[in-house]
């Protein structure tokens, strides 16, 4: 069995490499990363890896021939998520060559997890998948933002979110120089996946990936994707950097979240230097130690504890890492 991933990968140069060294100790075979518009020396940072494939993210003209991906090819100059979709279609294409069996798409801030407390071993996972199974969904955990500076988070942060909405934040508008209540998780909850690369599924978008004539996959939704979205000041910074001229709707033509358009226009249009983004970080989307006890004893009703805990404590990639030589 091969397993290869694919990564679209804007200035992640702070995550990219140990990503990388992650999964192929986990059991990646093959990794595609394509670069969109990125100002950093992250292809650099990677160029020893022999087990990567390097490329720009791909031109709409590629596959404007294709009816079934318009689309993406008809927004890619206006929409990441379309670059991207064309970049996993890509990909399948290179795995169909190569005679690998599944690709996994998932961002330079997420790692694929099978086992919470064992490091985990994608070729053993998915030798328990069944043979007439399309996709495998990975349900999202998002991290737990406790430190204002990591050096390199998969290494040091085990607290991740469970659920999206079981507690609110009150969060600064430095526009309307008041308070609006925010969930606590800042991500996608949409999950990431797997696709067997014989079953010739395109995306739908991101997320989600169905046959050509629209037909939905057969798929299981098991094992989790770690999403480290704006772990700490800098990253929280550099995302909606990257976000600067995101629109205010997704490929869906449904509009993004109030709290992504908040946070990028506080980065870019706020008139903050980079010192008081930093504070604004910490003191409206980081969590303090009180927070922290808050969130791990869970929920009660009626002194009774409900399920699952909001936090869950994810001890496998801190021990992969040990391993890691960077």
């Amino acid at each position: 069995m091969k397993i290869a991933l694919v990564i679209t990968v804007k200035n992640e140069v702070r995550l990219l490499r140990n990503n990388l060294l992650y999964h192929k100790v986990i059991g990646v075979d093959k990794v595609f990363v394509y670069f969109d518009n990125t100002t950093d020396n992250g292809r650099e940072s990677i160029a020893d890896l022999d087990f990567v494939n390097v490329s720009n993210s791909v031109s709409s003209d590629t596959y404007v021939s294709l009816p079934y991906l318009k689309k993406f090819t008809s927004q890619a100059a206006e929409h990441h998520t379309a670059r991207q979709c064309l970049n996993t279609y890509d990909a399948q294409q290179k795995c169909k060559e190569e005679g690998i069996d599944w690709l996994i798409s998932i961002d330079a801030d997420e790692l694929i997890c099978t086992d919470f407390k064992k490091q985990s071993d994608l070729k053993s996972f998915f030798n328990t998948i069944p043979k007439d199974t399309e996709l495998v969904d990975f349900t999202t955990l998002e991290v737990l933002q406790q430190k204002e500076n990591y050096t390199n988070v998969f290494a040091e942060e085990s607290n991740f979110k469970v659920n999206k909405q079981v507690f609110y934040l009150p969060i600064k508008n430095p526009f309307s120089k008041s308070k609006q209540k925010f969930p606590w998780w800042y991500g996608h909850t949409m999950g990431k996946s797997a696709i067997r690369v014989a079953a010739n599924l395109i995306p739908h978008n991101v997320h989600r990936y169905r046959h050509i004539d629209g037909t939905s996959a057969k798929r299981v939704v098991k094992g989790n994707v770690l999403h480290y979205h704006a772990y700490d000041a800098e990253d929280f910074i550099k995302k909606f950097t990257n976000f600067s001229d995101r629109p205010d709707v997704f490929l869906s033509g449904n509009k993004v979240e109030d709290l992504k358009l908040l946070l990028r226009d506080v980065v870019n249009n706020s008139g903050m230097n980079r010192q008081e983004l930093e504070n604004y970080f910490k003191e409206n989307l980081m969590f303090t130690e009180k927070q922290v006890k808050k969130f791990k004893k869970g929920r009660k009703y009626f002194f009774i504890k409900l399920t699952p805990k909001p936090i869950k404590l994810v001890e496998s990639v801190k021990s992969t890492f040990k391993q890691i030589h960077h």
